[in-house]
């Protein structure tokens, strides 16, 4: 048998042998990094306790200025450089026959032979093209939609409590989805698109808003101001001087929240200096590192409470525009201006079983609609004086001009749909309890600041279109059952709700129409014909006084403004509660209170439009209106299950086939859909984020 040397038995070892070996050093390289990485992060630590905080190393600056400054000079006509006739070699930027000393400049052309006086008339073809930026167009269209189901089973009793299924809550919302619709059809249209028939579809929208009536429903109470009546501050139809605040109109269950709120800002705001100054500022981080919990007991009030109501619901949209505007403009074509608000409030909410005292809801509909001019007005006492100064007429103007339309458009829709219809059978066996299956916020927004462009004078060669609606819409059903054994609960909240639709439009600077001018139909047509500048006639107009320098805007089509806005609020929220109340009071001590109300919805919309007072030359027609419609069925009556609907279902579907309603407008073509099944993951994403 041969013998082997050790060198040649390494060579000639097993497979076993060599994974073995091979999985030892991989073993010691993983030992090594750990024992690097301990090292490292003891390294680390102590350089984090001791920073280095030498003192900041500075650096010498010396700066020099080679020119000194002088006093203002007034009038630099007093200048000792000679006056040159510039207008052999550059474009004056004043009219000939003004003067102007320049400094020498380098000639662009052979400079003149003979030699000018300090004071030199300028002279020669005419005045330069001063260029200015024309303005662009404008798009903004948000959509913003937010579903929610949240319909809960909660079983803490021995189960035998018989709930009605919530599809029964689903279809009852369909049907006064239908009636809102119906309530609000005097005022349903499609938005005004720029294009080639806007201003026909502006001309049309008037017509409607012109002839429309308030609707005729049973059980709703609408009113509707047409022009100057729809200005100033209106509540639910009526004149108001004071238009309330969400904080004076929230539910009694969460203006208690809102009160614990500001109390401890309050007490917050202004601490102890002491104790400021030796407490440390707390970790912005704190509960975010693994393994982090929190051991603090839940901070609830003594007693019982079950929440499934109290949810919010919130749209809100500001548009404030200063995009484009001129003291003087002219339109060849029509101009058409409307502004419309349309607030519609549904209410729903009968409750079964009830104890105790019941707080009202709230259905509110607030709109503010007003225009303020901004040319001063003499105060009281003061007269204007009989001669006024002479103030002068541009020295020179500049064009700029547009082909096609200019338009600014912000529509803006927002939809909220929410189902809250919770099953609950609670038993308490704790000193206190807080359940709470609600208490869900959901919340659109959006905010529009456009900042634009300002003009002395706009000539439009189409037709000028404005438009401002706001169309809002709350949809609130809440119809509880509540039923109990044994003791009688402290307190019950179904109602207390709260439909609110607050709507501003403001408008900073008024117009005033007239006729068309000889000389602005005169200079229209020339631009139309591809004129690139105006001519004296126009420049020179008494309406421009004042002015030194002219800026001129020429659109050669139409000039279409639209501030678009739609919400809508669609809530359900009937609860079934029962509580297991026997010698509740008796064991715990305490009493027991349920909330399946206290529900808002809101939608907010404000329009402020800035410019300056314009006296418009409309060679056209004149289409300007306002209106003002606000309407609010409340219900009390109604069947919770939805089987025996009022005969207003059945109204409001012939009142949206009948022949008021135009192929163009009509019924929404998507119905309320329920959203997706339940699953094993909680759609709750808001609920979830607050509990």
């Amino acid at each position: 048998m041969p013998i082997l040397t050790e060198g040649e038995a390494a060579m000639f070892m097993d497979k076993v042998t060599e994974v073995v070996a091979h999985m030892i050093g991989i073993f010691h390289t993983t030992l090594e990094e750990e024992r690097m990485r301990e090292v490292y992060d003891k390294f680390k630590s102590l350089a984090a306790a001791d920073p280095e905080n030498d003192p900041i190393e500075t650096m010498g600056v010396s700066f020099k200025a080679k020119y000194s400054l002088e006093g203002f000079t007034v009038d630099l006509i007093d200048t000792e450089e000679v006056a040159v006739e510039v207008a052999n070699f550059i474009n004056s930027p004043l009219h000939s026959g003004t003067y102007l000393p320049l400094t020498k400049l380098a000639p662009v052309v052979a400079a003149p032979t003979d030699t000018l006086s300090q004071q030199a008339s300028v002279s020669g073809f005419g005045q330069a093209t001063i260029m200015i930026e024309p303005p662009a167009s404008v798009v903004v269209i948000t959509v913003q939609y937010a579903f929610l189901n949240d319909n809960d089973v909660l079983l803490l009793g021995t189960g035998d409590t018989e709930f009605t299924d919530p599809a029964e809550f689903l279809a009852q919302l369909q049907q006064y989805q239908t009636i809102a619709l119906a309530i609000a059809a005097p005022l349903s249209a499609e938005m005004v698109v720029p294009g080639e028939n806007a201003t026909l579809d502006a001309i049309a929208l008037h017509d409607q808003i012109s002839s429309a009536e308030v609707t005729t429903l049973t059980g709703v109470a609408a009113a509707m101001l047409h022009g100057a009546d729809a200005f100033g501050q209106h509540i639910n139809g009526q004149v108001s001087e004071i238009i309330p605040t969400l904080d004076d109109l929230w539910p009694a269950f969460r203006a208690d929240d809102d009160d614990e709120v500001e109390t401890t800002l309050d007490a917050d705001a202004e601490p102890d200096a002491d104790v400021a100054s030796n407490d440390d500022w707390p970790d912005p981080f704190e509960g975010l590192a693994p393994g982090y919990s929190d051991t603090s007991p839940v901070d609830i009030e003594d007693g019982h409470a079950v929440v499934t109501g109290a949810n919010i619901l919130v749209n809100e949209v500001v548009i404030n525009s200063a995009w484009l505007d001129a003291p003087v403009i002219s339109v060849m074509g029509d101009v058409v201006n409307l502004s419309v608000i349309s607030q519609i409030n549904v209410l729903v909410d009968y409750d079964y079983g009830t104890f105790g005292e019941c707080v009202a809801s709230t259905a509110m509909n607030a709109a503010t609609l007003s225009a303020t001019a901004t040319t001063p007005v003499p105060e009281g006492g003061e007269d204007a004086p009989d001669t006024p100064a002479d103030l002068g007429l541009p020295s020179n103007w500049a064009v700029t001009r547009i082909e096609g339309d200019l338009i600014a458009v912000n529509q803006v829709i927002q939809y909220s749909f929410v189902t809250d219809d919770d099953r609950a059978e609670v038993r308490f066996d704790s000193t206190n309890v807080y359940i709470s299956t609600g208490e869900n916020s959901v919340i659109n927004l959006t905010d529009l600041s456009e900042l634009g462009f300002g003009y002395d004078l706009i000539m439009i060669g189409g037709s000028m279109i404005s438009v401002n609606w706001i169309n809002q819409i709350n949809i609130m059903i809440d119809n509880d059952t509540v039923t109990y054994s044994g003791d009688l609960p402290a307190g019950f909240s179904g109602s207390d709700n709260l439909l609110f639709n607050g709507a501003v439009m403001n408008g900073v600077g008024v117009d005033t129409y007239g006729g068309m001018q000889d000389n602005f139909a005169a200079a229209s047509a020339e631009l139309a014909n591809g004129a690139l500048t105006i001519d004296e006639s126009v420049a020179h107009d008494s309406v421009f006084e004042g002015t030194e320098i002219l800026r001129v805007l020429y659109i050669e089509g139409d000039l279409t403004t639209v501030n678009w806005i739609e919400q809508t609020n669609v809530l359900g929220d009937s609860d079934q509660v029962h509580l297991a109340l026997d010698n509740l009071e008796a064991a715990t001590g305490a009493t027991a209170t349920v909330t399946t109300g206290s529900n808002a919805t809101i939608n907010i919309a404000t329009i402020n439009e800035y410019g300056v007072d314009s006296t418009i030359a409309v060679n056209g027609e004149v289409y300007d209106d306002a209106l003002l419609y606000q309407a609010e069925l409340i219900d009390t009556d109604a069947d919770p299950l939805g089987v025996d609907m009022p005969a207003l279902a059945t109204e409001a579907v012939a009142f949206l086939a009948d022949d008021m309603m135009t192929p163009e407008i009509g019924p929404a073509d998507q119905t309320i859909a329920a959203t997706a099944p339940e699953s094993t993951t909680s759609p709750d994403v808001m609920q979830s984020m607050l509990a």
